[in-house]
């Protein structure tokens, strides 16, 4: 199991076994990065389920087993849950959201795997709430707390609320949060690829995975000759920073965003170019097989003459990919542990 499972599976021993007392009889549980599992028809029984989750494939595959998401009403939360992720800050933050939304005197959960810090993450809850009490399985945490109003941490709310919302990262001039890649730094390979591209980039492009947009920022800085742009990116955090980081664009070029799993399918082709750093990792775990999913999204949705420019690990063979699809590799720099590529479809 990976951690999201782990996580899901000791929150379905802890609440049918050990406390389905917690579980309310009305009003609404609230679930934060939230992933399937049987808890969510457990709680579903007796109260209102609202999903929380901003990752597609994980939100896609929640609304086909019926549970919505709707942040815009948080009123008569009786039972906050939330999974924690790799990201400290982020995990704090949710915690921030979850507690701030509870009803007075009702419960919060967390699930956490050993791996993402459990103990750690259990004091701070027991810093916000005032107590905890845990259970442990799978090796992970679940530990729970009542909302006592008079016993909590108030101005640590606030800050791990401010932490976590999206911002203009000093040192990058880019709006980020916690929870996107490489949120406070510009990732080494994006920016080799960034300092390659050409300044004759023309008309219709896309950028697969584009994060909170750099790659695009930079050649729209660079290449004043495209006219449509298409983001598509999986982490909707990542696409809202997008969207303000490439405002000033927005009156020179066509630019659409679209909260998409790049491996199901883009919807559109006939591009000129494509723009990639393809991720290669789910959660903490690597998966090569998810880059090769981008290599082959971006070279179907390229018209015929056009161009696909990415930045890969030096180890990960993706040239095999591109020459499967009838792609030529016109070009291949190594650097810093990293390889640019460039192919175009003949």
């Amino acid at each position: 199991m990976n951690e999201q499972e782990s996580q899901s599976a000791a929150l379905d021993v802890f609440l049918e076994r050990e406390a389905r007392e917690l579980i309310p009889a009305g009003g609404v549980v609230a679930v934060y990065r939230a992933v399937p599992g049987n808890y969510l028809a457990l709680v579903r029984q007796t109260a209102k389920v609202n999903v929380i989750q901003t990752d597609k494939p994980l939100a896609d595959e929640l609304s086909r087993l019926g549970y919505l998401q709707d942040e815009s009403t948080m009123t008569g939360v009786r039972l906050a849950i939330v999974f924690a992720t790799k990201h400290r800050e982020e995990a704090l933050y949710h915690l921030a959201l979850a507690a701030e939304n509870l009803e007075e005197g009702g419960t919060l959960i967390v699930t956490a795997a050993n791996t993402l810090g459990a103990p750690s993450l259990e004091r701070r809850t027991a810093e916000l709430m005032g107590s905890v009490e845990s259970f442990c399985k799978h090796k992970c945490r679940v530990f729970h707390a009542i909302k006592r109003s008079d016993q909590m941490n108030l101005a640590l709310l606030h800050s791990w609320k401010q932490t976590g919302e999206l911002r203009r990262v000093e040192a990058t001039g880019y709006y980020s949060c916690p929870g996107l890649f490489s949120w406070k730094g510009i990732d080494l390979g994006s920016r080799l690829l960034a300092e390659s591209l050409p300044a004759d980039l023309l008309g219709y492009g896309a950028d697969l995975g584009a994060g909170y947009g750099y790659l695009s920022r930079m050649a729209l800085e660079r290449a004043p000759g495209i006219r449509v742009l298409h983001l598509f990116e999986a982490e909707r955090k990542a696409l809202d920073a997008a969207r303000r980081n490439l405002a000033e664009f927005e009156s020179r070029c066509e630019l659409h965003f679209h909260w998409a799993d790049v491996t199901a399918g883009l919807g559109v082709s006939g591009f000129d170019f494509v723009l990639m750093n393809p991720p290669f990792h789910v959660g903490r775990g690597a998966l090569p097989a998810l880059g090769r999913s981008f290599v082959q999204a971006a070279l179907k949705a390229l018209k015929p003459g056009g161009r696909l420019f990415m930045v890969a690990n030096r180890h990960l063979p993706y040239e095999g990919e591109i020459q499967a699809l009838s792609a030529i590799v016109e070009s291949e720099v190594q650097d810093s542990g990293f390889k640019l590529i460039v192919a175009r479809l003949p």
